[in-house]
């Protein structure tokens, strides 16, 4: 009787491995869900909108270094709670100070609540000292959002792409910026920039305990995550790692409070005056669970859009398409109205696979008619922002793509404001003037100043090699 060899039933098992990958990690996300019949019926554009103003004041915080300081400077006004949720944490200068920031504020006793993803979220790895460092502090609650396992497939692709500061009642800061220096830009860095944006909310009646403001219901999706089966709390005991990055992290940030003392003046603080007048701001997400979800952000977000009268415009990092949004793009497409979108070039794009996507799709989505443009900076867009006739922004972490639709935690702000909405668009106008449009050919339409950036051979050499790869697996990218 013949003896069955070491490397076959390596093979074999190899082999069993992958199916079961599969059929548990990929095929469950290959159909997508539509929202519900009652979803369906509980979303009407009207509702969005309001007579007088409301609780809530918003502005923008748009550029790299002002995103940076507005942060630090809210976190350093916290005097009982915050709560932080981010997708990815990029290690370098800005997040060691931002970590710092933290910590400063928990030993100052304000408790502090950290959620980030288990994936991206940077805490993990080669980086579990920061997350020691954070985690053990007493007053620093840090919990991580479906941590992947190798044997539970199924976790490898839910993530938490959620982006959001809410300090005490009284100020709520979401958008779709990460946390890192190629967001802050940081001194000395010299890497491409990542350009994005963010909307701070003033809750004008957190003196008198109001409690109207849309930042109570981002907390209260928070607190559905914090508690859910899908997250875990692993770094609640201190280490010797820990103790040390902690140590570092304190004095690198106290050396930086030295160095910036205007930034953590609060005398001449005014937020009334910084902020402008709302009428409503609507708050609305994704499901939590890290399965397969129903489009709700995509609902809602189309059915205001196709709700506008006069103009659309659509601004993502970049457009993937599935048939859902095929659809809702000819409609939008199809309506008398000014319609525009604003994303990266190919060239601009720093996201291979999602980059190889909307090449594969340029076509398709020039076929509805909306006007496209396509930016030319050194840089890259990533902010994800619409508007409805110059009186709707909604501003969040949703981008026009299957895994915001179908697979991550999303949120965004729909925002009821003339004024906001007017200087939205100034700021908007600025990026589309770096921008191209593309013509029905799919060419650059001629008589604009600025030259389209060229893309490098290796970069079109790997678009054309993923083409299949992304076309197969485009529901995940």
């Amino acid at each position: 009787m013949s003896r069955i060899r070491p490397g076959r039933w390596i093979g074999t098992i190899m082999i069993l491995y992958l199916i079961y990958v599969l059929v548990t990690g990929i095929l469950p996300f290959l159909r997508s869900r539509p929202v519900s019949q009652a979803f369906s019926d509980s979303i009407v554009p009207a509702s969005f909108y309001g007579n007088v103003p409301c609780a809530d004041r918003v502005a923008l915080v748009e550029t790299p270094s002002e995103s940076f300081d507005a942060r630090i400077h809210i976190l350093d006004e916290a005097k009982e709670r915050i709560d932080v949720s981010y997708y990815a944490m990029h290690m370098g200068e800005t997040t060691d100070l931002f970590l710092g920031a933290l910590l400063e504020a928990a030993d100052r006793g304000v408790h502090v609540r950290m959620l980030v993803d288990g994936q991206f979220g940077g805490l993990t790895g080669a980086h579990r000292a920061y997350a020691a460092a954070v985690g053990a502090h007493p007053n620093i609650e840090l919990k991580l959002y479906n941590p992947p396992h190798v044997l539970k497939p199924w976790t490898w692709n839910g993530r938490l792409h959620d982006k959001y500061i809410i300090i005490d009642d009284r100020l709520l800061l979401l958008g779709g910026r990460n946390i890192g220096d190629k967001y802050f830009a940081s001194e000395g860095y010299d890497k491409p920039l990542s350009f994005d944006r963010d909307v701070l909310v003033y809750n004008t009646a957190w003196t008198d305990g109001g409690t109207d403001s849309v930042l109570f219901d981002v907390r209260a999706y928070m607190d559905r995550l914090w508690d859910s089966k899908d997250v875990r709390q692993p770094f609640s005991k201190d280490t010797r790692h820990g103790a040390e990055k902690r140590q570092t992290l304190c004095r690198k940030y106290e050396q930086f409070r030295m160095e910036r003392p205007s930034l953590f003046d609060h005398t001449g603080d005014d937020y009334q005056a910084w902020t402008f007048c709302a009428n409503r701001i609507t708050f609305f997400h994704n499901d939590t669970q890290i399965g397969p979800k129903e489009p709700k952000v995509g609902y809602v977000l189309w059915q205001l859009l196709l709700d506008a009268s006069e103009t659309a415009t659509l601004q993502s990092p970049y457009i993937i398409l599935d048939h859902r949004l095929e659809k809702m793009l000819d409609q939008l497409g199809k309506k008398q109205i000014d319609v525009q979108i604003l994303t990266n070039s190919i060239a601009s794009s720093p996201n291979p696979a999602a980059c190889t996507a909307y090449f594969g799709d340029r076509n398709a989505i020039l076929k509805t008619g909306i006007r496209l443009w396509e930016y030319q900076g050194a840089n890259s867009i990533h902010a994800k922002t619409y508007r409805v006739d110059d009186r709707m922004a909604i501003v969040g972490s949703y981008n026009l793509d299957p895994r915001s639709a179908y697979i991550d935690t999303e949120l965004m702000l729909a925002i009821d404001s003339v004024e906001f909405t007017q200087h939205l668009k100034q700021v908007q106008e600025e990026y589309r003037q770096q921008s191209l449009e593309v013509g029905r050919d799919g060419a650059y339409s001629s008589g604009s100043p600025w030259e389209a950036r060229a893309v490098p051979v290796f970069k079109r050499i790997m678009i054309f090699g993923l083409l299949l790869p992304v076309r197969l697996f485009k529901y995940l990218t």
